[in-house]
Protein backbone atom coordinates (compact mmCIF):
# COMPACT_ATOMS: atom_id res chain seq x y z
CA UNK A 1 0.00 0.00 0.00
CA UNK A 2 1.48 3.63 -0.62
CA UNK A 3 1.74 5.99 1.99
CA UNK A 4 1.09 9.57 0.94
CA UNK A 5 4.93 10.14 0.80
CA UNK A 6 5.37 7.30 -2.06
CA UNK A 7 4.37 6.61 -5.33
CA UNK A 8 5.04 4.82 -8.36
CA UNK A 9 8.07 3.07 -8.40
CA UNK A 10 8.85 3.86 -4.35
CA UNK A 11 9.82 7.69 -4.93
CA UNK A 12 9.80 9.76 -2.05
CA UNK A 13 6.21 12.08 -3.45
CA UNK A 14 8.43 14.94 -4.05
CA UNK A 15 5.16 16.78 -5.65
CA UNK A 16 3.42 16.81 -2.40
CA UNK A 17 6.33 17.63 -0.41
CA UNK A 18 7.61 20.52 -2.10
CA UNK A 19 3.81 21.82 -2.25
CA UNK A 20 3.92 21.45 1.88
CA UNK A 21 7.14 23.68 1.97
CA UNK A 22 6.19 26.24 -0.63
CA UNK A 23 2.75 26.93 1.44
CA UNK A 24 4.38 26.82 4.49
CA UNK A 25 7.22 28.87 4.17
CA UNK A 26 6.90 32.63 4.97
CA UNK A 27 8.90 35.45 4.65
CA UNK A 28 10.45 34.95 8.28
CA UNK A 29 11.62 31.39 6.90
CA UNK A 30 14.26 33.38 4.71
CA UNK A 31 17.61 34.15 5.44
CA UNK A 32 18.42 38.31 5.20
CA UNK A 33 21.52 36.81 3.00
CA UNK A 34 18.44 34.90 0.57
CA UNK A 35 16.71 38.14 0.48
CA UNK A 36 19.76 39.88 -0.37
CA UNK A 37 20.60 37.54 -3.14
CA UNK A 38 17.12 37.56 -4.42
CA UNK A 39 17.58 41.55 -5.08
CA UNK A 40 20.65 40.79 -7.20
CA UNK A 41 18.79 38.71 -9.13
CA UNK A 42 15.64 41.37 -9.67
CA UNK A 43 18.85 43.62 -10.55
CA UNK A 44 20.25 41.28 -13.32
CA UNK A 45 17.25 40.02 -14.64
CA UNK A 46 15.49 43.11 -15.12
CA UNK A 47 17.91 44.93 -16.82
CA UNK A 48 18.84 42.13 -19.19
CA UNK A 49 14.67 41.63 -19.74
CA UNK A 50 14.62 45.14 -20.40
CA UNK A 51 17.83 45.27 -22.95
CA UNK A 52 16.34 42.36 -24.55
CA UNK A 53 12.90 44.26 -25.03
CA UNK A 54 13.50 45.66 -28.32
CA UNK A 55 14.87 41.81 -29.80
CA UNK A 56 12.55 40.94 -33.23
CA UNK A 57 11.15 37.84 -30.64
CA UNK A 58 9.53 40.35 -28.82
CA UNK A 59 8.14 42.65 -30.70
CA UNK A 60 6.14 39.65 -32.53
CA UNK A 61 5.43 37.87 -29.17
CA UNK A 62 4.07 42.01 -28.21
CA UNK A 63 2.19 42.20 -31.69
CA UNK A 64 0.60 39.27 -31.11
CA UNK A 65 -0.45 39.44 -27.18
CA UNK A 66 -0.16 42.79 -25.88
CA UNK A 67 -3.43 44.79 -25.27
CA UNK A 68 -4.57 48.20 -24.03
CA UNK A 69 -3.05 50.27 -20.96
CA UNK A 70 -5.92 49.21 -19.54
CA UNK A 71 -5.07 45.65 -18.52
CA UNK A 72 -3.07 44.51 -15.55
CA UNK A 73 0.64 44.03 -16.25
CA UNK A 74 3.42 46.10 -17.40
CA UNK A 75 5.64 45.12 -19.92
CA UNK A 76 9.09 45.96 -19.97
CA UNK A 77 10.26 48.76 -21.94
CA UNK A 78 7.83 48.87 -23.80
CA UNK A 79 6.51 52.57 -23.33
CA UNK A 80 3.72 52.03 -21.18
CA UNK A 81 2.17 48.98 -22.47
CA UNK A 82 0.77 46.45 -21.04
CA UNK A 83 -1.30 42.72 -21.23
CA UNK A 84 -3.31 40.55 -19.37
CA UNK A 85 -0.99 38.56 -16.79
CA UNK A 86 -0.35 35.39 -18.62
CA UNK A 87 0.79 37.04 -21.61
CA UNK A 88 2.92 39.60 -19.88
CA UNK A 89 4.51 36.58 -18.71
CA UNK A 90 5.33 35.53 -21.58
CA UNK A 91 6.70 38.50 -23.44
CA UNK A 92 8.57 39.64 -20.68
CA UNK A 93 9.39 36.25 -19.95
CA UNK A 94 10.94 35.68 -23.56
CA UNK A 95 12.74 39.04 -23.01
CA UNK A 96 14.39 38.19 -20.01
CA UNK A 97 16.09 35.53 -22.13
CA UNK A 98 16.59 36.89 -25.34
CA UNK A 99 19.99 37.54 -25.37
CA UNK A 100 20.94 34.76 -23.28
CA UNK A 101 22.42 37.13 -20.77
CA UNK A 102 20.44 35.77 -17.55
CA UNK A 103 21.92 33.75 -14.97
CA UNK A 104 21.94 30.11 -14.51
CA UNK A 105 21.96 27.81 -12.23
CA UNK A 106 23.98 24.37 -11.55
CA UNK A 107 22.03 22.91 -9.66
CA UNK A 108 18.71 23.55 -12.16
CA UNK A 109 21.05 23.03 -15.17
CA UNK A 110 19.49 25.93 -16.83
CA UNK A 111 18.52 29.33 -16.13
CA UNK A 112 16.51 30.02 -12.73
CA UNK A 113 15.14 33.30 -13.03
CA UNK A 114 14.34 33.58 -16.59
CA UNK A 115 10.56 31.45 -15.72
CA UNK A 116 10.12 32.86 -12.28
CA UNK A 117 10.64 36.41 -12.24
CA UNK A 118 7.97 37.43 -15.44
CA UNK A 119 5.60 35.03 -13.77
CA UNK A 120 6.13 36.18 -9.97
CA UNK A 121 5.75 39.85 -11.41
CA UNK A 122 2.48 39.53 -13.48
CA UNK A 123 0.96 37.30 -10.26
CA UNK A 124 2.26 40.25 -7.88
CA UNK A 125 0.77 42.67 -9.57
CA UNK A 126 -2.73 41.00 -9.70
CA UNK A 127 -2.23 40.15 -6.28
CA UNK A 128 -1.54 43.55 -5.14
CA UNK A 129 1.77 41.94 -3.09
CA UNK A 130 4.51 43.97 -1.05
CA UNK A 131 7.61 43.71 -2.54
CA UNK A 132 9.10 41.72 0.54
CA UNK A 133 6.57 39.01 -0.45
CA UNK A 134 7.76 39.11 -3.93
CA UNK A 135 11.25 38.66 -2.85
CA UNK A 136 10.08 35.51 -1.00
CA UNK A 137 8.91 34.25 -4.36
CA UNK A 138 12.00 34.54 -5.91
CA UNK A 139 13.77 32.53 -3.30
CA UNK A 140 10.72 30.11 -3.02
CA UNK A 141 10.48 29.45 -7.28
CA UNK A 142 14.25 29.26 -7.44
CA UNK A 143 14.64 26.44 -4.65
CA UNK A 144 12.14 24.59 -6.36
CA UNK A 145 13.82 24.86 -9.21
CA UNK A 146 17.04 23.25 -7.73
CA UNK A 147 15.44 20.65 -6.10
CA UNK A 148 13.64 19.58 -9.05
CA UNK A 149 16.98 19.84 -11.25
CA UNK A 150 18.82 18.03 -8.56
CA UNK A 151 16.21 15.01 -8.66
CA UNK A 152 16.74 15.01 -12.60
CA UNK A 153 19.84 14.81 -12.93
CA UNK A 154 22.17 15.67 -15.81
CA UNK A 155 20.40 13.01 -18.35
CA UNK A 156 17.49 15.52 -18.28
CA UNK A 157 19.54 18.23 -19.82
CA UNK A 158 21.88 15.22 -22.14
CA UNK A 159 18.75 13.44 -23.59
CA UNK A 160 17.57 17.03 -25.28
CA UNK A 161 15.39 18.87 -23.03
CA UNK A 162 15.73 22.87 -22.15
CA UNK A 163 15.55 22.86 -18.42
CA UNK A 164 14.69 26.68 -18.32
CA UNK A 165 11.28 25.63 -20.48
CA UNK A 166 10.97 22.56 -18.18
CA UNK A 167 12.04 22.35 -14.70
CA UNK A 168 11.32 26.30 -14.78
CA UNK A 169 7.56 25.93 -15.26
CA UNK A 170 7.71 24.45 -11.61
CA UNK A 171 10.02 27.52 -10.54
CA UNK A 172 7.05 29.45 -11.94
CA UNK A 173 4.56 27.81 -10.65
CA UNK A 174 5.99 27.81 -7.08
CA UNK A 175 6.74 31.15 -7.12
CA UNK A 176 3.18 32.10 -7.85
CA UNK A 177 1.69 29.81 -5.90
CA UNK A 178 3.71 31.15 -2.70
CA UNK A 179 2.32 34.66 -3.98
CA UNK A 180 -1.05 33.64 -3.91
CA UNK A 181 -0.89 31.93 -0.50
CA UNK A 182 -2.32 28.07 -2.10
CA UNK A 183 -2.49 25.75 0.39
CA UNK A 184 -1.21 23.01 0.28
CA UNK A 185 -3.42 21.08 -1.37
CA UNK A 186 -4.04 23.49 -4.30
CA UNK A 187 0.00 23.94 -4.57
CA UNK A 188 0.07 19.90 -4.94
CA UNK A 189 -2.13 20.35 -7.79
CA UNK A 190 -0.59 23.35 -9.32
CA UNK A 191 2.67 21.86 -9.49
CA UNK A 192 0.70 18.47 -11.33
CA UNK A 193 -0.39 21.55 -13.66
CA UNK A 194 2.76 22.45 -13.85
CA UNK A 195 4.38 19.11 -14.98
CA UNK A 196 2.11 18.25 -17.87
CA UNK A 197 2.56 21.84 -19.53
CA UNK A 198 6.83 21.24 -19.07
CA UNK A 199 8.47 21.43 -22.48
CA UNK A 200 11.53 22.70 -24.10
CA UNK A 201 14.13 21.52 -26.65
CA UNK A 202 17.46 21.81 -26.75
CA UNK A 203 17.42 21.49 -30.77
CA UNK A 204 16.07 25.39 -30.50
CA UNK A 205 19.09 26.69 -29.28
CA UNK A 206 20.29 29.61 -31.33
CA UNK A 207 16.86 29.93 -32.99
CA UNK A 208 14.24 32.76 -31.43
CA UNK A 209 12.52 29.64 -30.06
CA UNK A 210 14.84 29.44 -27.14
CA UNK A 211 13.54 32.36 -25.33
CA UNK A 212 9.86 31.41 -26.07
CA UNK A 213 10.84 27.99 -23.65
CA UNK A 214 11.38 30.99 -20.85
CA UNK A 215 8.53 32.91 -21.77
CA UNK A 216 6.48 30.12 -21.89
CA UNK A 217 7.56 28.51 -18.93
CA UNK A 218 6.66 31.77 -17.11
CA UNK A 219 2.77 31.72 -18.79
CA UNK A 220 2.37 28.13 -17.84
CA UNK A 221 3.68 27.97 -14.25
CA UNK A 222 1.44 31.50 -13.64
CA UNK A 223 -1.65 29.19 -14.88
CA UNK A 224 -0.87 26.48 -12.98
CA UNK A 225 -1.23 28.72 -10.06
CA UNK A 226 -4.23 30.59 -11.28
CA UNK A 227 -6.13 27.74 -12.25
CA UNK A 228 -5.30 26.04 -8.76
CA UNK A 229 -6.61 28.89 -7.36
CA UNK A 230 -9.92 28.12 -8.63
CA UNK A 231 -9.99 24.08 -7.86
CA UNK A 232 -9.03 23.30 -11.08
CA UNK A 233 -7.45 19.48 -10.51
CA UNK A 234 -4.30 18.05 -11.42
CA UNK A 235 -2.10 14.42 -10.42
CA UNK A 236 -0.90 15.88 -7.24
CA UNK A 237 2.02 13.32 -7.57
CA UNK A 238 2.90 14.82 -11.02
CA UNK A 239 6.56 15.29 -11.05
CA UNK A 240 7.31 11.59 -9.53
CA UNK A 241 4.09 9.11 -10.18
CA UNK A 242 4.45 6.39 -13.09
CA UNK A 243 4.48 8.31 -16.65
CA UNK A 244 4.76 11.56 -14.45
CA UNK A 245 7.22 14.25 -15.54
CA UNK A 246 10.62 12.64 -13.95
CA UNK A 247 10.15 9.36 -14.98
CA UNK A 248 9.27 10.60 -19.29
CA UNK A 249 12.15 13.35 -19.20
CA UNK A 250 15.00 11.85 -16.97
CA UNK A 251 16.35 8.54 -17.99
CA UNK A 252 18.69 8.68 -15.04
CA UNK A 253 17.03 10.70 -12.65
CA UNK A 254 17.91 10.69 -8.80
CA UNK A 255 15.77 10.09 -5.50
CA UNK A 256 14.19 13.05 -4.28
CA UNK A 257 16.35 14.40 -1.35
CA UNK A 258 14.26 14.49 1.58
CA UNK A 259 13.51 16.32 4.09
CA UNK A 260 13.51 20.09 1.77
CA UNK A 261 16.39 21.56 4.77
CA UNK A 262 17.73 25.03 4.04
CA UNK A 263 19.83 25.20 7.39
CA UNK A 264 23.16 25.61 4.99
CA UNK A 265 21.44 28.35 2.64
CA UNK A 266 19.05 28.65 -0.24
CA UNK A 267 19.56 27.47 -3.67
CA UNK A 268 19.60 31.19 -4.89
CA UNK A 269 22.86 31.79 -3.35
CA UNK A 270 24.30 30.02 -5.54
CA UNK A 271 23.13 31.62 -8.61
CA UNK A 272 25.72 32.69 -11.23
CA UNK A 273 25.29 35.53 -12.94
CA UNK A 274 26.82 36.16 -16.48
CA UNK A 275 29.24 38.64 -17.92
CA UNK A 276 29.67 37.53 -21.44
CA UNK A 277 26.21 38.08 -23.38
CA UNK A 278 27.03 34.39 -24.85
CA UNK A 279 25.88 30.73 -23.71
CA UNK A 280 27.16 30.40 -20.43
CA UNK A 281 28.77 26.88 -21.01
CA UNK A 282 31.52 29.16 -23.04
CA UNK A 283 32.12 31.47 -20.76
CA UNK A 284 35.01 29.46 -18.81
CA UNK A 285 36.69 29.08 -22.40
CA UNK A 286 36.20 32.61 -22.55
CA UNK A 287 37.93 33.61 -19.47
CA UNK A 288 40.57 31.10 -20.24
CA UNK A 289 41.92 32.78 -23.33
CA UNK A 290 41.30 36.33 -21.88
CA UNK A 291 43.76 35.08 -19.32
CA UNK A 292 46.04 33.58 -22.07
CA UNK A 293 46.05 37.07 -23.05
CA UNK A 294 46.64 39.39 -20.59
CA UNK A 295 49.33 36.54 -19.54
CA UNK A 296 51.37 35.98 -22.42
CA UNK A 297 50.49 39.22 -24.46
CA UNK A 298 48.88 37.10 -27.63
CA UNK A 299 46.37 37.59 -29.78
CA UNK A 300 44.43 36.52 -32.95
CA UNK A 301 47.05 37.16 -35.31
CA UNK A 302 49.61 35.06 -33.66
CA UNK A 303 46.91 31.96 -33.97
CA UNK A 304 48.65 29.14 -34.84
CA UNK A 305 46.11 26.49 -33.60
CA UNK A 306 44.28 25.94 -30.12
CA UNK A 307 42.59 23.16 -28.59
CA UNK A 308 39.62 23.63 -26.61
CA UNK A 309 38.59 21.16 -24.11
CA UNK A 310 35.02 20.86 -22.09
CA UNK A 311 32.71 18.29 -21.28
CA UNK A 312 29.99 16.12 -22.68
CA UNK A 313 27.60 18.37 -21.60
CA UNK A 314 28.52 21.28 -24.72
CA UNK A 315 27.96 19.12 -27.04
CA UNK A 316 24.55 20.13 -28.96
CA UNK A 317 24.46 23.13 -27.15
CA UNK A 318 27.55 25.50 -27.91
CA UNK A 319 29.20 23.50 -30.91
CA UNK A 320 27.67 25.34 -33.63
CA UNK A 321 30.56 24.71 -36.03
CA UNK A 322 29.20 27.73 -38.59
CA UNK A 323 27.34 30.11 -37.19
CA UNK A 324 25.62 32.27 -39.72
CA UNK A 325 23.55 35.19 -37.40
CA UNK A 326 24.74 36.49 -34.45
CA UNK A 327 22.42 34.66 -32.71
CA UNK A 328 24.33 31.56 -33.66
CA UNK A 329 27.55 32.46 -32.02
CA UNK A 330 26.32 32.86 -28.75
CA UNK A 331 26.54 29.27 -29.21
CA UNK A 332 29.48 28.91 -31.03
CA UNK A 333 32.35 28.10 -28.66
CA UNK A 334 35.14 27.98 -31.29
CA UNK A 335 33.56 31.18 -33.00
CA UNK A 336 33.54 32.87 -29.51
CA UNK A 337 36.94 31.65 -28.69
CA UNK A 338 38.25 33.46 -31.95
CA UNK A 339 36.78 36.74 -30.90
CA UNK A 340 38.06 36.39 -27.41
CA UNK A 341 41.63 35.87 -28.31
CA UNK A 342 40.92 39.23 -30.76
CA UNK A 343 40.26 41.00 -27.44
CA UNK A 344 36.44 41.38 -28.89
CA UNK A 345 33.91 42.50 -25.50
CA UNK A 346 31.97 39.70 -25.47
CA UNK A 347 29.95 41.59 -23.42
CA UNK A 348 28.87 43.98 -25.61
CA UNK A 349 25.26 43.44 -26.92
CA UNK A 350 26.15 44.71 -30.12
CA UNK A 351 28.74 42.22 -31.03
CA UNK A 352 26.43 39.21 -31.26
CA UNK A 353 25.43 40.87 -35.43
CA UNK A 354 25.16 38.84 -38.41
CA UNK A 355 28.34 40.35 -39.70
CA UNK A 356 30.29 38.97 -36.50
CA UNK A 357 29.32 35.52 -37.65
CA UNK A 358 30.28 36.29 -41.62
CA UNK A 359 33.58 38.05 -40.98
CA UNK A 360 36.14 36.19 -43.20
CA UNK A 361 38.75 36.81 -40.42
CA UNK A 362 36.79 34.84 -37.74
CA UNK A 363 35.80 32.04 -39.78
CA UNK A 364 39.58 31.37 -40.77
CA UNK A 365 40.55 31.20 -37.26
CA UNK A 366 37.93 28.83 -36.26
CA UNK A 367 39.74 26.34 -38.75
CA UNK A 368 42.64 26.82 -36.16
CA UNK A 369 40.71 25.86 -32.99
CA UNK A 370 39.94 21.90 -32.43
CA UNK A 371 36.92 21.21 -29.89
CA UNK A 372 37.87 18.28 -28.02
CA UNK A 373 34.95 16.95 -25.78
CA UNK A 374 35.19 14.36 -23.08
CA UNK A 375 33.19 12.08 -21.24
CA UNK A 376 34.36 13.04 -17.49
CA UNK A 377 35.85 16.37 -15.84
CA UNK A 378 33.98 18.93 -14.61
CA UNK A 379 31.24 20.36 -16.79
CA UNK A 380 31.73 24.07 -16.13
CA UNK A 381 35.41 24.13 -16.83
CA UNK A 382 37.85 24.26 -19.61
CA UNK A 383 40.92 23.73 -20.67
CA UNK A 384 42.64 25.91 -23.72
CA UNK A 385 45.85 25.03 -25.22
CA UNK A 386 47.73 27.29 -27.83
CA UNK A 387 50.69 27.53 -29.66
CA UNK A 388 51.51 30.47 -31.61
CA UNK A 389 52.98 31.01 -35.44
CA UNK A 390 56.36 31.62 -33.35
CA UNK A 391 56.49 28.23 -31.89
CA UNK A 392 55.83 29.17 -28.05
CA UNK A 393 52.81 26.83 -26.74
CA UNK A 394 50.54 27.98 -23.69
CA UNK A 395 47.99 26.49 -21.22
CA UNK A 396 45.34 27.92 -19.36
CA UNK A 397 42.05 26.60 -17.73
CA UNK A 398 39.20 28.01 -15.89
CA UNK A 399 36.03 27.68 -14.08
CA UNK A 400 33.19 30.51 -14.35
CA UNK A 401 30.45 28.26 -12.08
CA UNK A 402 31.77 29.21 -8.67
CA UNK A 403 29.06 31.59 -6.77
CA UNK A 404 30.09 34.91 -5.45
CA UNK A 405 30.98 35.31 -1.60
CA UNK A 406 31.63 39.03 -2.06
CA UNK A 407 28.00 40.32 -2.42
CA UNK A 408 29.60 43.82 -2.36
CA UNK A 409 31.77 43.02 -5.19
CA UNK A 410 28.82 41.28 -7.16
CA UNK A 411 26.42 43.78 -6.66
CA UNK A 412 28.95 47.01 -7.94
CA UNK A 413 29.53 43.96 -11.20
CA UNK A 414 26.10 43.29 -11.24
CA UNK A 415 24.82 46.98 -11.74
CA UNK A 416 27.38 48.24 -13.87
CA UNK A 417 26.57 45.36 -16.04
CA UNK A 418 22.91 46.67 -15.58
CA UNK A 419 23.80 50.12 -16.79
CA UNK A 420 25.63 49.36 -19.53
CA UNK A 421 22.51 47.44 -21.38
CA UNK A 422 19.63 49.00 -19.33
CA UNK A 423 20.31 52.69 -18.87
CA UNK A 424 20.42 53.11 -23.25
CA UNK A 425 17.04 51.92 -23.26
CA UNK A 426 15.39 53.76 -20.45
CA UNK A 427 17.33 56.83 -19.29
CA UNK A 428 19.79 57.38 -16.75
CA UNK A 429 17.27 59.16 -14.61
CA UNK A 430 14.90 55.87 -14.99
CA UNK A 431 17.68 53.87 -14.28
CA UNK A 432 18.36 55.49 -11.19
CA UNK A 433 14.62 54.79 -9.83
CA UNK A 434 14.73 51.17 -11.23
CA UNK A 435 18.38 50.98 -8.70
CA UNK A 436 16.91 52.87 -5.93
CA UNK A 437 13.28 50.73 -6.19
CA UNK A 438 15.60 47.49 -6.20
CA UNK A 439 17.16 48.43 -3.17
CA UNK A 440 14.49 49.53 -1.32
CA UNK A 441 12.10 46.24 -2.15
CA UNK A 442 11.90 44.79 1.08
CA UNK A 443 10.71 47.21 2.48
CA UNK A 444 8.20 48.08 -0.07
CA UNK A 445 4.50 48.24 0.51
CA UNK A 446 3.98 48.33 -2.53
CA UNK A 447 5.73 47.50 -6.54
CA UNK A 448 4.67 51.06 -7.74
CA UNK A 449 8.19 52.43 -7.67
CA UNK A 450 9.82 49.64 -9.02
CA UNK A 451 6.70 49.65 -12.32
CA UNK A 452 7.04 53.19 -12.76
CA UNK A 453 10.85 52.44 -13.75
CA UNK A 454 10.60 49.32 -16.01
CA UNK A 455 7.80 50.30 -17.94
Amino acid sequence: MKTRNQAGDGQVAATRLLARWISGTGAAAISPGAFEWARHVMLDWLAVGIAGASEPLVRMLAEEYGGSADLPCTLLASGGARARPHDAALINGAAGHALDFDDVSSNMIGHPSAPVVPAALASAQIGNACGRQLLRALVVGHEVEARIGEMLGPSHYLHGFHATGTVGTFGAAAACASLRRLSEDQTAHALGLAATQAAGLKSMFGTMAKPLHAGKAAMNGLMATQLALRGFSANDCGIECPQGFALTMAPERHPFVAPIDTAAGFAIESTLFKYHAACYLTHSTIEAIRQLRQQHAVGLDALEGMTITVAGNQRGVCDIEDPKTGLGVKFSIKHLAALALDGADTADLGLYADATALDARYIEARQRIALVITATGDGNAAQVSMRTRQGQSFTQTANVAIPATDLCAQWTRLLAKARSIAEPVIGPERFGRLVEAIVALDRAPTLQPLLDAIR
